[in-house]
């Protein structure tokens, strides 16, 4: 099973979120819905540092993907973080339609 959580601000941002787990739908190298919800949350964080310029921490190994973004951003660089990971949500939830016993979501609000 992948377990993918979000954790947000008060004002609604993403301010993290993790993607744990594996799908085992086949076999490692063959896996499509793993492969699928890896290059979405990988997307975003090469997104974050290549096209926006920010620098969010994360850590990727075997199973495990957990990305922190900064609370430091100004408004501007707050709505492009928000565009990515918003897209990057949508895409796994709509995988997550095809694969409901499969991927698990959790979307919370922190404070």
């Amino acid at each position: 099973m992948i377990n993918v959580n979000v954790w947000r601000n008060p004002q609604k941002h993403i301010v993290r979120y993790t993607v744990s787990g594996h799908s085992n739908v086949a076999p490692t190298g063959k896996d499509i819905v793993c492969a699928a919800v890896s290059v979405l949350a990988q997307t975003t964080i090469i997104g974050l540092y290549e096209v926006l310029g920010q620098t969010p921490e994360y850590s990727i190994e075997d199973g495990l993907l957990e990305c922190t973004i900064s609370e430091a951003l100004n408004e501007t660089q707050r709505r492009e973080a928000t565009l990515l990971l918003e897209t990057m949500l949508l895409g796994i939830h709509n995988i997550q339609q095809q694969y409901p016993d499969i991927i698990v979501i959790d979307d919370e609000e922190v404070s």
